[in-house]
């Protein structure tokens, strides 16, 4: 190379010189041809200005004048001058274009007749003029010229200067080249030792099994990479490979690369998942010199299924967590939708899922109940309502078996299950996991994960399996509470605010400046009406007095607070609306007998005290009550009393008919639903007339209550009870629990329980075997501590019964407040269960209260076959009632229901 390079040096110094030459001469060329052209003017002027003083006149020779002199301070034209760079020149050129215009004008003169003597001086001016441009260029182009010699001479010189220059550096390279051959050849030994010592190094640590390789740690060339790693990456050549490339597939060095941290003569250990081999190694890292290299060598051990076992584990008490703060949060709920909601957000953020919503079935379709999906994710709720749950056809088989539909890879059904595949595609679904919602074997719907990670598909099924259980378990407890909340505010049969509401409106209601109008009514004649038509009819009666109301007072507040008895709070309501609306509803009970009403009312323009004025509304009804039963006096309900009963109001003579045993105890059994089995018994008072008639309670009862003298009958029936058990103990029959009712007046008494206590002592019977019943009004008696008492009478061994549990108002409050041991259900909440869905719903919403809280619950007044399987549907524990049994005489009901101990056994 160094022998070519004076040849050619020179060839390009011979070509560079003639380039610049042929650079000058070309523009000497063109000064040239502009000092003949400056020339040819000054003679064509001459010849012009002699021809036009002959009087021949030449334009051609004009325009031609004009034409150059342009040019040449132009440089553009059809003769191809090129202009001058010269100030002087062009200074000259303007010059000789004014004279020549001057020139030109005199020309005409002359023409039109004018003297030649101007146009002869003008001439000789601008014939001088063109001398001086003339010499002005030619100073320029001999000046060009000069410059060109030197110019050139200058770059003669500059190359010879090169060429010595090259000639001194080849003398260096040639002493540099021939030491570096002589490092090349020490270096081509030291390489071959050192290519034998790789040799040597690499056959173990191709034998390995575990990935190893070696790399630059500058340029991050791979050096070395042992046939373990070959394989694994496919890799036939390291030529030329970078590691991050071939090792991580990377189009730049790798962000953790562990180089900068490396220490001489220290391992550095860590941990990294591959995402070309997918697998998980620990590697360990250590700097070392490799063929005269910095470099980086790494061994990785493959721990990819000791990392899933421990992933999966962590993973696995990281959902059982999860599940026990959703169940947590579920049982602490007060909004189930709300609660539910963030259960799914919870659930799903924790799986990393797309989508995680809930799927009602109903009649063959599927609607989306409740739908989470993550950021960026676009709900398809509104997209999944009345799907028939026909294209979900094979899921059902695993819901039905109680299990998981799991969903891996969705394009795998697209040949043998189109249908669903669509659906799937339709939504974005690449893969799934779904739980069966399902109660007491019918399928309620689904709990769907969309698109979970793909590790976790599968170990995530028990997880919604366990939160679909306690979803329910939720939405029925919800749903139990609403339907209570319900019950305890509002008449199920009126759909009015019930006592309840009742009592916490008008303590609520205080001072107002406003008015106000209260309705107090009353439906006569109810229990007449019961006891000839039945109850059905008389809970018609209400409904339709009910609506009645509804529709006079519309937008009023309406309660039913007893059995018969309504209050109507008419809010900000004016005097002559209220006592109109008043007139119409008087009007609305006169029609028909079977609908009358006793009816009080108090209007105030203000309102101070709103007990006092529903109490003065209550005294007017009982007015118009007592008017009504002057007129119709064959009822026998509200103070008005058979004339055969009316002498027990006398305290002495209740006594002595006691003592006569007028009072006649009757038994009526209880029956268990399970097996129609007698378990128990309820104590019922007769009184036979001296007429001979057997009266029932409700003739004389309420008479003695009255009179406050109905105490009397509750500690004689009580007694009685308390010596038949006893005689049945002693005779070896089995002694089933009976139970006793009390009234309110025996309630209150101080010393009650201790009066029990002394009976039960007296007989020698155990408490174990006395049910005491009482009334849930007893919630609203005031002076009466029902906490206290009911403490007592447990502290004694006396089970305590809700007795007519729905007869007037259904006090659950009673439930959560008192720990009571039976809840009899009034037989007014049976007659129509076996027809009416929304009161089977009721009574088993009731039952489910009552088991969870531990209360025996019996249901009375059954009559027919399909109340009592109704009722034994709903949980229901014991039934009584005339389809086993009507209240018997004592001995009937030993005969029939009592066995002996040894015929038991």
């Amino acid at each position: 190379m160094q022998k070519k390079i004076f040849p050619i040096i020179l060839t390009i110094a011979l070509l560079i010189s003639s380039l610049v030459s042929f650079f000058y001469i070309y523009n000497l060329q063109g000064n040239a041809k502009v000092i003949n052209y400056a020339g040819v003017v000054r003679g064509a002027t001459q010849r012009l200005v002699k021809q036009e003083l002959n009087g021949q006149q030449n334009d051609s020779l004009v325009e031609k004048i004009d034409g150059i002199l342009k040019e040449l301070q132009t440089g553009e034209g059809d003769v191809g001058l090129t202009r001058l760079n010269s100030d002087a020149f062009q200074e000259l050129i303007v010059e000789m274009q004014r004279e020549w215009k001057d020139l030109k004008e005199e020309i005409y003169l002359v023409r039109a007749g004018e003297g030649a003597e101007i146009l002869f001086d003008d001439s000789e001016t601008f014939f001088a003029l063109a001398d001086r441009t003339v010499a002005a260029a030619e100073q320029y182009s001999e000046k060009r010229v000069r410059s060109a010699a030197v110019s050139l001479l200058i770059l003669n010189f500059a190359f010879i200067i090169l060429v010595i220059l090259i000639y001194i550096y080849n003398a260096r390279q040639a002493e540099r080249q021939r030491e570096l051959e002589k490092a090349e050849d020490e270096n081509r030994k030291k390489k071959e030792q050192l290519s034998r010592q790789e040799e040597n190094l690499q056959a173990p640590m191709n034998d390995i099994s575990e990935l190893m390789y070696i790399t630059d740690i500058e340029n991050y060339d791979l050096l070395f990479l042992n046939q373990a790693g070959m394989e694994i990456f496919h890799v036939d050549s390291l030529e030329g490979k970078k590691c991050y490339r071939v090792l991580q597939g990377k189009d730049a060095p790798c962000e953790f690369c562990t180089t900068p941290i490396l220490r001489e003569g220290e391992n550095y250990t860590w941990e990294h998942d591959n995402p070309i081999t997918g697998r998980h190694y620990i590697l360990k890292d250590r700097l070392l010199e490799w063929n005269g290299r910095p470099a980086r060598m790494e061994i990785a051990f493959d721990t990819t299924k000791a990392e899933q076992e421990k992933l999966f584990l962590k993973f696995t008490l990281e959902a059982e967590k999860l599940v026990t703060d959703c169940v947590s949060m579920l049982y602490q709920q007060k909004d189930i939708i709300k609660t539910s909601a963030q259960v799914l957000e919870k659930f799903g953020s924790f799986l990393h899922a797309d989508r995680v919503y809930i799927i009602d079935i109903k009649e063959d379709r599927m609607y989306a109940r409740l739908e989470w999906c993550a950021d960026g994710i676009i709900s398809h709720r509104e997209r999944l309502q009345g799907i028939p749950v026909s294209l979900i056809e094979r899921w059902i088989p695993y819901f039905n078996r109680k299990e998981c539909v799991i969903i891996q890879n969705v394009n795998q059904l697209g040949d043998t299950n189109t249908a669903e595949y669509r659906l799937l595609r339709e939504h974005a679904i690449t893969s799934l996991v779904a739980a069966p919602l399902e109660k007491g074997g019918t399928l309620l719907g689904c709990l769907v994960v969309d698109n979970p990670p793909a590790g976790q598909i599968v170990s995530i099924a028990s997880q919604l399996q366990t939160l679909c259980y306690f979803l329910l378990l939720a939405r029925s407890n919800a749903q139990s509470q609403k339907e209570l909340s319900r019950l305890s505010y509002f008449d199920t049969l009126t759909s009015f605010y019930n006592r309840n509401r009742y009592i916490e409106d008008t303590n609520a209601m205080t001072h107002t400046d406003s008015p106000a109008g209260i309705v107090y009514l009353d439906v006569n004649g109810l229990k007449d009406i019961n006891d000839q038509y039945g109850h059905e009819f008389g809970d018609t009666v209400l409904v339709e007095c009910a609506r009645r109301m509804k529709q006079v007072f519309e937008g009023a507040d309406f309660y039913r607070i007893g059995g018969d008895e309504f209050v109507i709070i008419c809010p900000g309501i004016e005097k002559d609306v209220f006592h109109s609306k008043l007139r119409e509803l008087r009007a609305q009970f006169q029609k028909e007998p079977h609908y009358r009403a006793a009816i009080g009312s108090r209007w105030t323009e203000t309102v101070s005290s709103l007990k006092e004025i529903i109490a003065e509304a209550d005294a007017r009804m009982y007015e118009d009550k007592k008017e009504f039963y002057r007129q119709n006096p064959v009822s026998q309900r509200y103070r008005h009393h058979s004339d055969e009963v009316l002498h027990l109001a006398d305290p002495g003579i209740l006594m002595e008919e006691i003592q006569q045993n007028r009072f006649e105890v009757y038994l009526q059994p209880k029956v268990s639903s399970s097996d129609r089995m007698a378990v128990g018994a309820e104590a019922l008072i007769r009184y036979r007339s001296k007429s001979d008639t057997l009266m029932l309670p409700g003739n004389f009862l309420p008479l003695l209550e009255e009179n406050e003298s109905i105490s009397l009958i509750d500690f004689y029936v009580f007694e009685f009870v308390c010596v038949k058990l006893k005689d049945w103990i002693n005779q070896g029959k089995q002694a089933f629990p009976v139970s006793v009712n009390f009234s309110i007046s025996s309630l209150i008494q101080s010393s009650f329980v201790e009066h029990l206590t002394g009976i039960c002592t007296k007989y020698d019977i155990s408490p174990e075997y006395l049910e005491i019943e009482v009334t849930e009004k007893i919630h609203d008696v005031e002076g009466l501590d029902i906490k206290s008492l009911i403490t007592n009478l447990h502290n004694a061994g006396f089970a305590v019964a809700i007795d007519d549990f729905g007869t007037e108002y259904a006090n659950l409050a009673l439930l959560s407040e008192i720990d009571f041991d039976v809840l009899k259900l009034d037989k007014s909440m049976i007659d129509n269960i076996a027809v009416n869905p929304k009161t089977k719903t009721i009574v088993g919403l009731i039952s489910g209260v009552c088991h969870d809280l531990g209360v025996h619950m019996v249901a009375e007044g059954i009559e027919t076959e399909e109340q009592f399987m109704t009722l034994r549907s709903c949980g229901v524990d014991s039934v009584q009632g005339f389809l086993f049994s009507k209240p018997v005489p004592m001995k009937e009901y030993e005969e029939r229901f009592l066995k002996t101990t040894d015929s038991e056994k």
